[in-house]
């Protein structure tokens, strides 16, 4: 372990210098543009993006464009900010919520490259009273039991992005719309619930894991462009804490009723996407890997489905029906790869693509450094950070997600892929971590900057 570490540290000049970000950068856009130009070699654009939804595939529902002089002195802005706040709290000791809220305002800042009616209303209301977010089912119904009691029965008449979630996202922002009123307001509470489930839970796994949490993780880990494009945007967002949150309970044995805690956390998930069934293999697969049994996997499951009977017998809504329902009207003509093959497989490719892509190349690069200093050193981390991808792995060849925006629809996976990073990420010296931030913030920063993405 120890010459392993040294060997690291040795190589830092070649691994994560700037020609090796550069050279990281470099092979990713070929890959992506091989994917691009060889997709519509063998399919027209108009059978690839049947919906007109994105300029280049594998993005979707996204716009190219030439940044105009506001949004240039925002990035400059944006740059200065993750400049001065990175110095100030990667030192040993930085407060968790004042990381939090440093994370907040990354997402919060780089939205308003598109400025605040575009980077903070948009993503909440779109067009205004209609559309077909939650929010504007939110505003429409009469509440919270209302909906609860009649779920079932309207399902079919609820908006397109409603329809196939369970009633969790619109009560969320139904409560919001009441406390706050103002769109743009709700799409930076829509961040900081997110961030306020995913960095604390993140710092608890790291901590778990690899036995502290590495100066600047957590701060890295907001530069995401994910989450910075996405962060406020969508409830996807929430859902990836409240995934996290289940695991982190699961897997965290030493604390007595810890199941319980996984159970709740897992019937939260269930309630806001029928996706979370998602965590059914990762958490029944580490404990069959780690703990060579299913007991606790199978206590977390009775919790969580007792939790849903009991939705059930009070207000009405039942979560399975509710879940055939969804999924007939996403399959209405059946299993994607019989139905439309090529579609089948270039939303497969895009996906996955997509996920590689706004999870940059620098953090490949640590991805792939980390990955054999990970199962050296927490074999329980090692079997998450394959289990995450393989049960999504399974999802996608299940036919999920039809019609792109996988960047955003998959959120929940970061967690899995950066627990390789920080292990890599651990065991570099100081200028090599914030040499690796201010890529992942220029890489995001430019993202926003060329392109406008449909949430």
């Amino acid at each position: 372990m120890t010459a392993r570490v040294d060997t690291l540290k040795g190589e830092h000049d070649g691994g994560v210098a700037w020609r090796s970000l550069s050279l990281s950068l470099l092979v990713m856009l070929a890959l992506v543009a091989m994917l691009h130009w060889g997709c519509l070699a063998l399919i027209s654009k108009e059978k690839l993006d049947p919906y007109r939804l994105s300029d280049f595939y594998p993005l979707s529902v996204f716009r190219w464009r030439l940044p105009q002089p506001y949004q240039l002195a925002t990035a400059l802005g944006f740059a200065a900010w993750v400049g001065w706040s990175w110095s100030r709290l990667t030192r040993p000791g930085a407060r968790l919520a004042v990381t939090l809220l440093v994370g907040l305002s990354f997402a919060v800042l780089s939205n308003l490259l598109h400025g605040v009616r575009f980077g903070l209303d948009y993503p909440t209301a779109t067009s205004g009273d209609g559309g077909i977010e939650y929010y504007h089912d939110a505003i429409a119904i009469r509440g919270p039991l209302w909906l609860l009691e009649r779920y079932n029965a309207v399902q079919f008449e609820l908006l397109e992005h409603t329809r196939t979630h369970p009633p969790g996202p619109v009560l969320l922002y139904w409560l919001l719309h009441r406390a706050l009123g103002e769109p743009a307001l709700i799409s930076v509470a829509i961040a900081a619930i997110a961030l306020g489930l995913l960095m604390p839970y993140l710092r608890r796994l790291l901590r778990l894991t690899l036995g502290e949490e590495p100066p600047g993780a957590l701060l890295l880990f907001a530069l995401l462009p994910a989450l910075l494009v996405y962060g406020l945007a969508v409830v996807d967002a929430p859902i990836a804490g409240l995934f996290l949150a289940t695991v982190v309970h699961f897997v965290d044995d030493r604390r007595r009723l810890h199941w319980l805690w996984a159970g709740c956390w897992l019937f939260s998930s269930l309630f806001f996407t029928f996706a979370a069934l998602f965590l059914l293999p990762v958490l029944a697969g580490f404990e069959l890997v780690r703990r060579k049994r299913l007991t606790h996997f199978v206590l977390t499951l009775l919790v969580a489905a007792l939790l849903l009977v009991g939705v059930k017998l009070l207000f009405g809504f039942d979560w399975l029906q509710g879940f055939f329902t969804a999924s007939a009207m996403e399959n209405d003509k059946g299993f994607l790869l019989l139905a439309a093959p090529h579609f089948y497989l270039w939303y497969r490719l895009g996906g996955v693509a997509e996920i590689a892509l706004f999870f940059t190349p620098f953090l490949w690069l640590l991805w792939r450094r980390g990955w054999a200093l990970l199962r050296e050193q927490s074999p329980d981390a090692a079997a998450l950070a394959w289990l995450g991808p393989a049960s999504l792995a399974a999802m996608l060849l299940a036919g999920a997600l039809k019609i792109g925006e996988a960047a955003r629809a998959c959120l929940f996976i970061l967690p899995y892929l950066f627990l390789p990073v920080a292990a890599a990420y651990q065991r570099l010296p100081a200028p090599d971590r914030a040499r690796t931030a201010y890529a992942v913030a220029a890489f995001g920063a430019a993202m926003q900057l060329l392109g406008f993405f449909q949430w």
